[in-house]
């Protein structure tokens, strides 16, 4: 058991390393290239992500997820699955540039079609690499990967700071994705040693689809739940309000992903390990997520308080009307943390279909929110679709219970004292906003208090509290 805990640990550490590695490399180019580039240009770029997005996740089609679940897997199912992805990847491309003229009559933006020609080449690219990805995530070399994926991101970010400063505009945005996908597809085939037979086997495909379809499905509605904005934005409210909205989420999603990603990414391989002892994964996986809350929620509560001499220090003033998006995302990613990781155990339980489920209240809940506010602010339908996401994880709480044994009232027993403890700072952060004015000084100041706060608070809640944070897993687990 010793060595499952070592392997954790080890893969929890890489994972964080490569998911700060990547934010702090893409926070940078988020600033550099903003201060260039104005709102009008990401709504260009934001208005094809739904596009991308499904084709991404129609390619992978809960594949990954499947080989990894898969104990027996060999390279016949890894073959089949590969060249499946790779013609599939280049039909959708085709298929996508076919469309491209109702994708321009419906945002009335004739700039789509060569700028999707561009954005929409990930989808071949990131096929092409899916089996290495999930070999290495499934051998739990979480450390090769995290190298990878830095280098490609560190290319990707010097190319893109390169574009902006010479003049490329939109195509800024356009590019980068392809570039990160790109180095990361070579580097992976340089460095894996596998390679596709040419074999292919329907039975095999359909075995693997029997578990992964739930997750396709459950994964095309939360890809258009997350990039519904994409589509309702332009079309109510000004084209730069969109442009503002996706800034705020490139600074959010950052905090959102780094703690409860790399805990999503480190666990799922080694929790399908251990998925028949049920008890032994229940208190495995309570422990990731009492991890996962203490280091997430003071993040967004503080990001909510810092926002607005964050935006007034870091962008120029063209991006300031982007606090309140960024705020209410914060505010929202706290239950989409908690939700996200919920849906990983469930996964991991083998009830895929349970997913599914709860992507139908997400459907229902998301329909009457736009229905009751899109004659609002733009804001305002943003705040609803963030009580969605509320709403989401109360149903999310309660299907977890059912299908893993995860009891709701242990659940809010395992969240809510940092919910908590992330209030209680939060507002000790905010009152240092009516004592200081500068950009600079007040963030600073904000940092230092809302970390000090929140460990002190922490200790005087108990020491069983903190060492637990501070743990992934017992030494008995």
């Amino acid at each position: 058991m010793e060595n499952l805990k070592q392997k954790t640990i080890g893969a929890l550490i890489w994972n964080l390393v490569d998911r700060f590695g990547q934010q702090v490399l893409q926070f940078t180019v988020v600033i550099v290239v903003a201060n260039i580039l104005f709102p009008e240009d990401y709504a260009l770029v934001a208005m094809l992500a739904i596009f991308t997005a499904v084709g991404n996740l129609i390619i992978e089609s809960g594949f990954g997820a499947a080989l990894i679940q898969k104990h027996d897997a060999d390279d016949l199912d890894f073959s089949t699955v590969f060249w499946f992805n790779l013609v599939m990847s280049v039909l959708l491309y085709g298929v996508l540039m076919a469309v491209s003229p109702l994708i321009v009559s419906y945002f009335d933006e004739p700039r789509l079609t060569a700028i999707g020609a561009v954005a929409f080449l990930v989808l071949p690219i990131n096929a092409s690499m899916l089996i290495q990805t999930t070999l290495l995530n499934k051998q739990i070399r979480f450390g090769q990967l995290a190298k990878i994926n830095l280098a490609a991101m560190a290319v990707s970010a010097a190319g893109a700071v390169g574009m902006a400063v010479a003049g490329w505009g939109v195509w800024t945005l356009a590019w980068q994705p392809v570039t990160l996908a790109a180095v990361k597809s070579v580097l992976l085939w340089c460095t894996s040693r596998w390679r596709p037979c040419c074999r292919f086997s329907i039975a095999r495909l359909r075995g693997l689809f029997g578990f992964s379809s739930m997750l396709l499905l459950s994964g095309l509605i939360n890809t258009c739940f997350i990039n519904i904005y994409s589509l309702v934005i332009p079309q109510l409210y000004p084209k730069r309000e969109l442009g503002l909205f996706t800034q705020g989420n490139k600074i959010c999603d950052p905090i959102v992903s780094l703690v409860y990603g790399s805990i999503q990414n480190a666990t799922y391989p080694i929790f399908s390990h251990i998925q028949q002892d049920r008890p032994r994964l229940i208190n495995a996986y309570r422990k990731s997520i009492r991890f996962t809350a203490f280091l997430t929620f003071p993040m967004l509560v503080g990001g909510m308080v810092v926002a607005p001499s964050l935006f007034r220090l870091l962008f120029k003033e063209a991006w300031w009307d982007a606090v309140p998006y960024f705020q209410l995302l914060c505010l929202g990613g706290c239950f989409t943390v908690l939700t996200a990781i919920n849906n990983n155990f469930i996964k991991v339980s083998g009830h895929s279909t349970g997913i599914f489920k709860i992507e139908l209240y997400k459907i229902a809940f998301t329909v009457a929110a736009i229905g009751l506010l899109w004659q609002q602010s733009v804001l305002a339908m943003v705040g609803g679709l963030m009580a969605v996401r509320v709403l989401l994880h109360l149903v999310n709480m309660g299907y977890t219970q059912q299908y893993t044994g995860y009891r709701f009232l242990d659940q809010a027993k395992d969240t809510l004292p940092y919910v908590v403890l992330a209030a209680v700072m939060g507002i000790a952060v905010y009152a240092l906003s009516w004592l200081i004015s500068a950009p600079l000084p007040l963030l600073a100041t904000q940092v230092v208090t809302g970390v000090a706060v929140y460990m002190a608070l922490a200790y005087v809640a108990g020491s069983k509290l903190l060492r637990e944070a501070l743990q992934l897993l017992s030494k008995k687990q």
